[in-house]
């Protein structure tokens, strides 16, 4: 298989540079080349050290002519200036071909319930647009809250750790049909993508290379040595994630 999106990647450097490490545009592309994966969505780390629409229009500016480089805006409950209006951020996006949001509460300080950031949920579930957010972000509560009321908002979770036959992953599976998580090289569970397709199906599970800091080969070695049918694998592969950024809708009333 040569055909892989990859949901996780970030670029820029951190406030401490360490190991060597150089997450630009140019060595993204050669990791891509690398593990032959052919788009990724990327998020930027300024979004985390400096502001999120700082982040956000830094990114865009580094991605530019990149078509195999698909940008996730970090998004906040309040929206951004001048308007501070969720509905409007999410047009914003919409406007300028952004098809993945990205929530970090713990970064940018706020509570992820529905009373804080509902009016943010309602917009994006309204457009169909995939949300990304770190596992350890949200706390099971956290995801159960948002799950029951924004029911069609597609969640996906980043960075699942191994926790082997998850006591509070799978039930918040079996309660919420729109709950996906991103297989990454965190998620090294023995048999554990196997049992999550016997038990939900192919169709929830989208593939991360935790870049830039994890080698994402074990990523993907994980996907092609899980059992899996071929069908099944491709879907992990690209399918899902391609599936959820064509139904992203863009409404011009």
């Amino acid at each position: 298989m040569q055909n892989f999106v990859i949901c996780d990647a970030t670029i820029g450097l951190p406030r401490l540079r360490a190991g060597g490490i150089e997450p630009t545009v140019a060595d993204l592309l050669s990791e891509m080349g690398r593990l032959r994966v052919r788009k990724a969505i990327v998020r930027h780390r300024l979004c985390l050290d400096v502001g999120p629409y700082h982040g956000n229009q830094a990114l865009m500016e580094e991605i530019e002519g990149q078509p195999d480089l698909l940008a996730a805006w970090a998004v906040t409950p309040d929206g951004r200036p001048p308007d501070f209006s969720p509905v409007s951020l999410v047009k914003a996006m919409l406007d300028d071909g952004v098809k993945a949001a990205w929530l970090a509460p713990k970064a940018h300080g706020f509570p992820p319930q529905p009373w804080c950031a509902g009016a943010l949920y309602g917009a994006l579930e309204e457009a169909a647009m995939p949300l990304l957010v770190a596992h350890d972000d949200l706390t099971g509560d956290d995801i159960d809250a948002i799950g029951r009321a924004f029911p069609r908002l597609r969640l996906i979770l980043l960075e699942c750790p191994r926790l082997g036959r998850n006591r509070n992953l799978y039930p918040l599976l079996e309660r919420h049909e729109n709950l996906f998580l991103c297989v990454a090289p965190p998620f090294s569970v023995h048999c554990g993508l196997r049992d999550l397709c016997r038990r939900f199906g192919a169709h929830r599970w989208v593939l991360g290379s935790g870049y830039p800091e994890a080698e994402g080969g074990a990523a993907i070695a994980g996907l092609m040595y899980a059992g899996l049918s071929d069908e099944d694998a491709a879907a992990i592969a690209h399918g899902n994630i391609e599936r959820l950024l064509e139904e992203v809708r863009h409404d011009d009333r």
